[in-house]
């Protein structure tokens, strides 16, 4: 930990020089880091989801992609993890889910976890999701953390993907925010962030023949018509609260609970929460099942 403080406060410094003696070299640099996760190996928490799931993988442009599946129902539920984090991150929500009668599925993202690549973004892991999705439906519910809230809905509405219901755990809501907060965590300078939105306009114009502001939500939130439940801690020190926010303010059909002090990765396995979240995502099968036993009744 101590040099992980070590390399990110240097990191801050360079970038803090470079920034005004070489700000095209400081925003090609910048560039590169917004690109590219920087995840940690898998701890040993995750190891029993790890080893409970059946591990697979599909191809997306090229590479291998690790997909993680755990239980075989009739519906799936998928868990959509965060930037720089792996699909076994979400794992702990699979067996109640099971226990549920669904089939819950993760994968890592491209760059991530066990999956292939050294680079990815929103555009590719958008796609991804849709295409994951439509291969394991019908998708009851989709679970999703931090930076996999903002893929799940880009997936949504631009791939018409069909889910019942979502949960958006510390998801940013803004690609202005993604790119605010990214400049401030590595110390660069308004003209320095200019430099690099236009470059990464510029590629996306170019390769998607889209703006990378059309993946910002607040663009349209207002066509995600269905259940919504957003949590967001008013502690978390990645993802501003008024992030959450955003969702709450916008979304048609939103319920939002706000938590304290359990900061952005916490939150997931606080007990309250994870209980919250898993009601929430298979409330429908429980109401067909509580219909369903009311006409055996009569």
């Amino acid at each position: 930990m101590k040099l992980f403080k070590l390399i990110y406060a240097s990191m801050r410094i360079l970038f803090g020089i470079l920034s005004v003696l070489a700000p095209r070299l400081a925003a090609r640099w910048a560039y590169k880091m917004f690109i590219t996760p920087k995840g940690l190996p898998r701890p040993d928490s995750e190891m029993s989801q790890y080893e409970s799931a059946i591990h697979s993988s599909i191809t997306y442009n090229g590479k291998k992609v690790a997909l993680y599946t755990w239980g075989d129902g009739a519906e799936t539920i998928l868990l959509l993890h965060g930037w720089a984090s792996r699909g076994t991150r979400m794992g702990h929500f699979a067996e109640a889910l099971v226990q549920k009668g669904y089939k819950v599925i993760a994968f890592d993202m491209p760059a991530h976890g066990d999956s292939e690549g050294k680079t990815t973004n929103l555009f590719e892991i958008s796609e991804l999701t849709a295409q994951i999705c439509d291969m394991n439906g019908p998708i009851h519910s989709v679970i999703a953390h931090s930076f996999g809230g903002m893929a799940l809905c880009n997936a949504v509405h631009r791939y018409n993907l069909n889910v019942n219901r979502v949960v958006l755990v510390a998801s940013p809501f803004t690609m202005k925010y993604i790119f605010e907060s990214f400049a401030a965590m590595i110390n660069i300078t308004q003209k320095v962030s200019d430099l690099m939105i236009e470059r990464i306009r510029t590629r996306f114009l170019k390769e998607r023949k889209a703006d990378v502001y059309e993946l910002s939500v607040d663009s349209f939130a207002k066509t995600l018509n269905f259940p919504v439940l957003v949590i967001h801690d008013r502690d978390d020190k990645v993802v501003a609260y008024n992030q959450g926010e955003g969702y709450a303010n916008n979304l048609l059909d939103v319920e939002f609970v706000t938590t304290e002090r359990l900061g952005h990765r916490r939150i997931l396995k606080e007990p309250e929460i994870m209980n919250k979240i898993i009601e929430f995502a298979s409330a429908d099968k429980l109401k067909k099942a509580e219909e369903l036993l009311k006409s055996e009744i009569k």
